[in-house]
């Protein structure tokens, strides 16, 4: 029986949606390989993303192979060597140790320089970009997608064989995908302002814990000589939910904190204070489907403890391109021959990130604030006084070293032993000062009865955070059980 089979004209092999890290990386990957990749991106190069701007070692090993490192951008970019973690009356300076397989430290690099850097190097090898386009909506049929874009006034479409998704947060090929709107358990928000004329260690960064946003963080990033991204990250069901609150916060802490306003000193406002949002990773969901992908953000990949998603993007790109180099060569575009990217990231992702969404969930309670505040309290003191434990700490923050570090008897036995310092410490002074321990007492009594007010006020809720604490416990657990067999 004869078979006709239907001659497509292709506009290109790849369509990727949004040139940021993620799609600018798999752009240059693929073009790499031979492919006619074309990117569409919303805005026009080079243009400013709002972020934190700290690039981790590992993204800067990724980097590195594509060249960037050799350039001035990377040259002048901040390096650092030292974290500060700071709490309400103590805080640690960590030295930061690099893994030998690692050529750099981390940078801070603003976003409007690195993710122009990454578009420049994958215009080199060939990708071609429309700029100020914006994908609207896609088709995936058979042996082709459909994609109708708009650039200013034309809405036209474009013929690929698959279409990957790098659009952040608010991915549109995301949306269409799952057909699904973002879940709030899976937000964070972000904010950002950069200072100019600030004073303070250019190779620092320093990382706050306060009440007001916990279990968000602010932090403090140099930049160049004399500048700073100053900015806070918090979970989404647990911030103000006006804008104008969330911006509050962040303008208290940098007049009110007197850590930061030593830092800061008599520095001055560059521009104004920008947010955005941040989905993170939730391994349920797809990533996949026929003839579409998705990378960096669009797919969640965000560190829930650090907001970082520079690392994860330009990860995900390598090992997208990897996958679908397989794809090009049998033509096979199906959600099968692209399972195996879900099961790279689970292998390679999975853990680190279900352990962080534990650690971060637990905080969600603020019933149980004073005992959070208490535990980062413990890990700050040890950090301080014990610089490989410190190590530990900030290298699964900023995603260097892998979480299970943290689930070793030995550091468990630190923190405890720290809990018990901290305990012993606190008893000595008492001895010193009674009238303190009474009045401490009391307000430790007044305290526990309005911890037990709130639950068993909000019970329902309570009981949810308890089930939902219950569920990710196990989803660690898998993936610890997984690696030790691997």
């Amino acid at each position: 029986m004869l078979k006709i089979k239907e001659k497509i004209n292709f506009d290109c092999d790849v369509l990727v949606s949004g040139g940021g890290p993620a799609g600018s990386a798999i752009a240059y990957h693929l073009s790499k390989l031979g492919l006619r990749v074309i990117v569409a991106e919303s805005e026009k190069f080079p243009r400013d993303k709002v972020c934190g701007d700290a690039v981790s070692p590992i993204a800067i090993n990724e980097l590195h192979e594509m060249g960037i490192t050799s350039s001035n951008i990377f040259r002048k970019a901040n390096e650092i060597t030292k974290v500060g973690l700071f709490v309400k009356d103590d805080h640690a300076i960590v030295n930061l140790v690099l893994p030998e397989h690692l050529p750099y430290h981390a940078r801070i690099i603003p976003r409007i320089e690195l993710d122009n850097a990454i578009f420049e190097t994958a215009k080199k090898v060939g990708t071609e970009f429309l700029e100020q386009t914006r994908v609207l909506k896609y088709k995936v049929l058979p042996n082709k997608v459909i994609t109708t874009l708009q650039q200013e006034q034309k809405v036209f479409d474009i013929t690929s064989k698959i279409i990957i998704g790098a659009d952040g947060s608010r991915s549109v090929v995301r949306r269409l995908l799952r057909k699904e709107t973002f879940d709030e358990d899976y937000q964070l928000v972000g904010l950002r302002a950069y200072y100019d004329e600030v004073k303070g260690p250019s190779d620092r960064m320093d990382v706050y814990f306060i009440e007001d946003n916990f279990p968000g963080i602010y932090w403090f990033f140099p930049e160049g000589e004399s500048g700073a991204n100053i900015g806070l990250a918090t979970l989404s069901k647990t911030f103000p939910q006006k804008q104008q609150q969330v911006k509050k916060l962040l303008n208290d802490h940098i007049s009110n904190n007197k850590d930061i306003s030593a830092r800061i000193g008599n520095g001055k406002l560059r521009h104004k204070i920008e947010g955005w949002p941040i989905t993170f990773y939730d391994a349920k969901k797809e990533v996949t489907g026929n003839r579409v992908l998705l990378v960096g953000e669009a797919a969640g990949l965000i560190n829930p403890l650090s907001g970082d998603g520079i690392q994860y993007a330009l990860l995900s790109a390598r090992w997208a391109s990897e996958i679908l180099k397989k794809c090009f060569e049998e033509d096979d575009f199906t959600t099968e021959k692209l399972q195996p990217y879900k099961k790279i990231l689970d292998k390679e992702l999975g853990y680190d990130l279900a352990f962080s969404n534990l650690i971060v969930h637990f905080p969600r309670n603020k019933s149980l604030l004073p005992i959070w505040m208490k535990a980062v309290d413990i890990l700050v003191a040890r950090a301080k006084n014990d610089q490989k434990f410190g190590e530990i700490i900030v290298g699964i923050s900023e995603g260097t070293f892998p979480s299970f570090q943290a689930l070793t008897l030995d550091f468990i036995l630190k923190i405890l032993l720290q809990g018990g310092i901290s305990g012993s410490n606190y008893f000595l002074d008492m001895k010193k000062q009674p009238s303190d321990f009474i009045e401490d007492g009391s307000l430790f009594w007044k305290s526990a009865k309005q911890i037990l007010s709130e639950i068993s006020h909000d019970r329902r809720s309570n009981m949810e955070w308890i089930s939902q604490i219950g569920k990710k416990i196990v989803n660690v657990s898998k993936y610890a059980i997984k690696s030790t067999k691997d």
